[in-house]
């Protein structure tokens, strides 16, 4: 547990960093956190941004390790799911795609 503190404390230290070697313009990123340029800005300096927002930045920012994140997410519910006998069968699945391609 405490390298997941770690590894956050990393991300939010370094965080400007990231911001100012990302693609993204900074008024997108404002946009996107919903936040004033002077709150962004601010922010940015004093390394303060919620747990919300950097959750947020982080899909921004890091885009091909929140789809992993994602996937691996989906993953871990499907296996879930099958492991409680919440499964389809195949063939009602295929049944329910065809009418939906049919509407």
């Amino acid at each position: 547990m405490l390298d997941i503190v770690y590894k956050y404390q990393g991300l939010l230290e370094n965080i400007d960093s990231y911001i100012d070697d990302s693609k993204f313009k900074k008024e997108y990123l404002i946009e996107q956190l919903g936040v004033s340029r002077a709150t962004f800005y601010n922010k940015v300096k004093k390394k303060n941004f919620t747990i919300d927002e950097m959750v947020i930045l982080s899909n921004i920012l890091f885009p091909e390790e929140a789809k992993a994140f994602e996937i691996k997410e989906a993953l871990r519910a499907s296996r879930e799911d099958s492991k409680n006998g919440r499964a389809r069968d195949h063939n009602d699945v295929m049944g329910d795609v065809r009418k939906k391609l049919r509407a």
